[in-house]
């Protein structure tokens, strides 16, 4: 099993190079993936940089694409992604990532 840096200085590194903070956008399929985008849209729409928990993100995006069922999957796909930065119960949309969806969408 391969061993991830930690979240926080993955972030970190993320920020300080755009290079590689496009890059990573990139992976996150968001671009590629029309529902993936749509959602991740809907969050950035709705919550700006407020907090918000899982459960609100997932109503605001099946509000958006009228399915609750894809709207979780989607939520937690980009969970997996770290598109979020965790505090506590409270997620808040990862700004570079943000940024990079922004600046190609």
């Amino acid at each position: 099993m391969q061993s991830h840096p930690a979240h926080g200085s993955h972030l970190a590194d993320l920020r300080a190079d755009r290079t590689q903070a496009r890059v990573f956008a990139e992976a996150t399929g968001v671009y590629e993936d029309q529902l993936l985008a749509a959602g991740y849209r809907s969050l950035t729409d709705e919550f700006k940089d407020g907090l918000f928990d899982l459960e609100g993100a997932v109503t605001a995006v099946a509000l958006k694409i009228d399915d609750e069922d894809e709207a979780r999957w989607i939520v937690d796909f980009l969970d997996a992604l770290q598109v979020f930065d965790h505090a506590d119960t409270q997620l808040r949309l990862e700004p570079v990532l943000r940024e990079c969806v922004a600046l190609n969408g």
